[in-house]
């Protein structure tokens, strides 16, 4: 019963998000006349329940963050990046089962932890992160490491030291982000946009 209530809340959520998503990809895709049809990146938002996905990206479209609860099923932002369009769909922790589900179509990955919740959560972080990238051979992948702003959370240098290893060749970065900063969160799309570009090309 719980996998049928998930599978409704998956289908829900794609329903709820598919109008709006049409409507934002004929804002930004170039179908106005005269512009330049933008090339379209699928990105997917990845990390346990909790690690602050649904916060940066609130945080990167200016909607309050503040009172946000944790993504059941999917969550999807469409928006500009560097002269690109990129779909970011956020899945959250809880479905994780599926998340294999929506890797066939990804061009990249921003993967995000919590770089303030302890040595647990920064090991179950990088499980999970291992056992996900060799299902996305070859794309790209970004770490967002959130909470940067909270006393006693992990630098960049030791999310980066936690995550050695794990990459293979792929093109790929670490970088810390505080609650609300939105130059941040965008500094890790603008990179991740850079590699899909040029792994795509």
């Amino acid at each position: 019963m719980p996998k049928v209530v998930e599978n409704m809340q998956l289908g829900f959520a794609g329903c709820r998000t598919a109008f709006r998503r049409c409507c934002r990809w004929l804002t930004c895709s170039g179908s106005v006349p005269g512009r330049e049809p933008r090339d379209q990146y699928e990105v997917l938002c990845l990390g346990l329940t909790g690690a602050g996905k649904s916060t940066a990206l609130a945080t990167l479209v200016g909607e309050p963050w503040d009172a946000l609860e944790p993504t059941t099923g999917f969550n999807i932002k469409t928006l500009p990046v560097n002269d690109t369009v990129l779909n970011i769909k956020e899945l959250g922790g809880s479905v994780r089962p599926f998340w294999q589900e929506y890797f066939g179509d990804a061009h990249g990955v921003l993967f995000v932890l919590d770089a303030a919740a302890g040595e647990a959560s920064l090991q179950a972080s990088r499980q999970t992160l291992a056992e996900v990238l060799p299902q996305l051979k070859g794309r790209p992948c970004v770490v967002l490491a959130t909470h940067a702003d909270l006393s006693g959370c992990a630098t960049q240098a030791q999310v980066e030291q936690l995550l050695e290893g794990l990459m293979h060749g792929r093109k790929s970065a670490v970088l810390s982000c505080s609650r609300g900063q939105r130059q941040e969160v965008l500094k890790a799309l603008e990179m991740l946009t850079g590699y899909m570009t040029a792994s795509i090309k």
